[in-house]
């Protein structure tokens, strides 16, 4: 049974994932914003920084889309959905609202086809990573529970004939 998550929890993911995409708009208006600032409003300032409208709408998005993932994983709302199916379903609402986001916030020309390829490129590289980091993660953990189990067991065989090693 997972713990219930408080709203310090949720604060953390939003903080997290804002730093991270904070930190990666950065990086794209060094490396790109000088030659993006007549198409995007988020590098009109070029390479010499982000407009703060633009950080508060990401952390708006940022809000929003922790609140998607907490809805899509909670086990009083989806508790009868799979896995797999809650995930699905969370990546494309994520998709959704990065997309409205885009969209109202005028982040790229909606008509331009490169910035969409841009876009979902970036979006699906950033799931295949995520889902690396989880795989790993879950990974190192049930080792981790199969070495506890491991040594408890010993522990009790050895109870059970009154040897110690």
């Amino acid at each position: 049974m997972e713990k219930d998550k408080t709203i310090f929890d949720f604060l953390g993911n939003v903080f997290c994932m804002y730093g991270i995409t904070t930190a990666l708009l950065i990086l794209f208006a060094l490396l790109f914003g000088d030659s993006a600032k007549e198409i995007s409003g988020m590098f009109w300032l070029g390479n010499e920084g982000i407009p703060l409208e633009v950080l508060a709408e990401f952390l708006l998005t940022s809000f929003l889309i922790t609140g998607i993932q907490y809805l899509f994983f909670s086990e009083k709302v989806f508790r009868h959905m799979s896995v797999n199916w809650r995930t699905i379903c969370m990546l494309g609402s994520i998709l959704i609202v990065t997309s409205l986001a885009i969209w109202r916030f005028a982040w790229f020309p909606i008509n331009m086809w490169q910035p969409w390829v841009y876009f979902l490129l970036s979006f699906l590289i950033s799931v295949a990573i995520s889902i690396g980091v989880m795989y790993l993660k879950t990974k190192a953990e049930d080792r981790r529970l199969k070495e506890g189990l491991e040594r408890m067991q010993k522990k009790w065989k050895e109870e059970e004939t009154g040897e110690e090693e």
